[in-house]
């Protein structure tokens, strides 16, 4: 732990842009947008499903984007590919401030699950993996943190702001507090002659030369095992009510557990950073959701009140190294001069992942399958997408 800390105090300027911008995705976050639910839905006559199907198009069609968007990192350098980010997500602020239909608000969707979720993050994570290939467990691990305390901040300053102004005012002042974020990190970064990977001229002769990222082995083998928890933890933290309900446990006592699970990311993201430096993420990656694993297990086979924390806790433990692992993974896999190219192509399965979860997971309630069940299926999917990513192998021609 010591060398981590002297790893950050050394390399803090870097790691605070990192940071900032993990920050700043919140406002294309569904965490962040969920606290408007009511408000949309009121504006727009909205059903839960209605909003719900309005939220789905425009992830789905964010992740599409991002595809082919998220590589053009690659042909400019940070500062401006990050100011870039910031135009389309503040835009995105203002169409939700000003929407006046329901298609309008679906746009403004659109542009922030692309611009939050999605090219925010990416920029962060990819400048940050590019910045430490060697270090990159550690270095993403710290810029995590970011967002971890935004999720612990953001909520309560959205909710006051939205009660004295109104939602519409809100989100306009979201998109100033974003552009002041973003502001504040840039001056983080330094301004050193950083140089675009590629260029545009040669880009329809590298296409060319570039094998399809969804032929690789490596990264077929470890797709199931990567897009297992953010699938699982949105699914049942959406329909965490109906959870509690099966187990017969008070909501309010799964909200306070909420708070073990934050730290708990914390503490792992610290601590689990140097360990994939060490181990390197390719002999982790087969183990980093046992304890997610445990966690199904006990949603299985125990309604106890205590078995809360324990899944919230274990939960949060996967969840944690499963935020930092993969652009790791991908720098030892594909180097990081591919990162842009495969992140880009991972990051909008991760988004569609997130976002079917909760719909494939209440279609299964609606047809009579509890999470109870449920849970045991993602314990069975768990064991055999890790028992897959044992396949993987760092001399697999690319």
């Amino acid at each position: 732990m010591r060398q981590l800390f002297r790893f950050m105090f050394h390399n803090a300027s870097h790691l605070t842009f990192g940071a900032l911008l993990m920050a700043m995705s919140s406002f294309g976050q569904t965490y962040f947008v969920s606290l408007y639910g009511q408000d949309f839905r009121q504006a727009f006559g909205l059903t839960d499903g209605g909003l719900g199907g309005l939220y789905a198009i425009g992830t789905v069609m964010s992740a599409i984007t991002l595809t082919w968007v998220g590589r053009t990192i690659d042909y400019t350098t940070t500062r401006r590919f990050t100011l870039a980010v910031t135009l389309l997500l503040v835009t995105a602020c203002l169409l939700v401030s000003g929407a006046q239909a329901a298609w309008m608000l679906c746009i403004g969707f659109y542009f922030l699950r692309l611009g939050g979720q999605g090219l925010m993050v990416h920029t962060a994570l990819t400048a940050t993996a590019r910045q430490f290939p060697l270090d990159a467990g550690k270095a993403l691990g710290a810029i995590a943190l970011g967002l971890s305390l935004a999720q612990a901040v953001f909520p309560v300053i959205a909710v006051q702001i939205s009660a004295l102004t109104g939602w519409r005012a809100a989100w306009g002042i979201n998109a100033g507090m974003l552009v002041a974020g973003v502001g504040v990190a840039l001056m983080f970064l330094p301004r050193g002659k950083e140089k675009p990977l590629r260029s545009f001229r040669k880009r329809g002769e590298e296409k060319q030369k570039e094998a399809p990222v969804w032929k690789n082995r490596n990264l077929l083998l470890a797709l199931p095992v990567v897009l297992a928890s953010p699938f699982i933890t949105t699914g049942f933290f959406f329909h965490q009510a109906r959870l509690a309900q099966e187990k017969g446990w008070e909501l309010s006592w799964v909200a306070v557990w909420f708070i073990a699970y934050a730290i708990t990311q914390a503490v792992s993201l610290l601590s689990f950073g140097p360990l994939i430096d060490r181990l390197l993420p390719r002999r982790l990656l087969p183990w980093f959701l046992m304890p997610q694993a445990l966690a199904m297990l006990a949603l299985w086979l125990s309604n106890s009140q205590w078995v809360t924390p324990f899944y919230l806790i274990m939960t949060g433990i996967s969840s944690a190294i499963a935020s930092t692992l993969a652009t790791a993974l991908w720098v030892q896999l594909f180097g990081p001069a591919q990162l842009a190219r495969v992140r880009s192509a991972v990051e909008a399965g991760t988004v569609i992942a997130s976002g079917a979860s909760p719909v494939i997971m209440g279609v299964l309630i609606d047809h009579h399958v509890t999470l109870h069940l449920q849970a045991l299926f993602c314990l069975v999917y768990i064991l055999g997408a890790s028992l897959l990513a044992t396949g993987i192998r760092t001399d697999t021609p690319q």
